[in-house]
C-alpha cells in the first residue's frame, strides 16, 4: 500500500515544531518522533486499535481513527467497503485526513495510491496530551458523501 501525506499546518506553527517549541503543547517529546511517520514502518501499527469510525455513503466506505498506546499517535484509515474499485477521476474514490485538534496539523490520504484502489491510510500524528480525529470522503459519482469520527 502506497501512501501519500501532507501536513497543513500553518507555516508559523511548522516552523515552531521544527525548532522544538511546541512540542509541550502538542503532547510529549517522545510521541513527537513519530509526527509524519508512517505507523506501519515505525512499528507504531502493532499497537493499534480503532477508537473511532464513520460510515460513509451507506456502507460505501469505512473511516477509522487508529491510535497506538505504545508510540502515542493517530492517524486515519479509509476502506472502500461497497465492492467497487476506485477509479481515478470517475468514482469510487476515497480520502481520508487525520487532524490533530491542539494545533490543526493534518496529514491526508488517497485510495487512488492504493495498488488495489481499496483502502489508504494516512501518516501519524503525536497524539500524547492531545485530541484528534479522522474525516474522510468517498466519490460516487452523483454524491461525495463525507463523515468524521469524534475526537480521541
Amino acid at each position: 500500500m502506497r501512501l501519500t501525506g501532507t501536513l497543513m499546518a500553518g507555516t508559523a506553527t511548522a516552523a515552531l515544531l521544527a525548532g522544538g517549541l511546541l512540542v509541550g503543547s502538542a503532547g510529549t517529546a517522545s510521541a513527537a518522533q513519530y509526527d509524519g511517520t508512517d505507523p506501519s514502518a515505525t512499528g507504531c501499527s502493532a499497537s493499534a486499535r480503532t477508537v473511532g469510525s464513520a460510515n460513509i455513503g451507506n456502507g460505501a466506505a469505512l473511516l477509522e481513527l487508529r491510535y497506538s498506546s505504545g508510540c502515542r499517535t493517530a492517524w486515519a484509515r479509509i476502506t472502500i467497503t461497497n465492492g467497487n474499485r476506485c477509479v481515478a477521476g470517475v468514482d469510487n474514490c476515497a480520502h481520508a485526513t487525520v487532524h490533530r485538534n491542539s494545533d490543526g496539523a493534518e496529514y491526508r490520504c488517497y485510495t487512488e495510491n492504493d495498488p488495489a484502489r481499496h483502502s489508504c491510510y494516512t501518516l501519524q500524528v503525536n497524539d500524547a496530551g492531545v485530541t484528534s480525529y479522522a474525516y474522510g470522503d468517498i466519490d460516487l459519482g452523483a454524491t461525495s458523501p463525507s463523515g468524521r469520527t469524534g475526537s480521541f
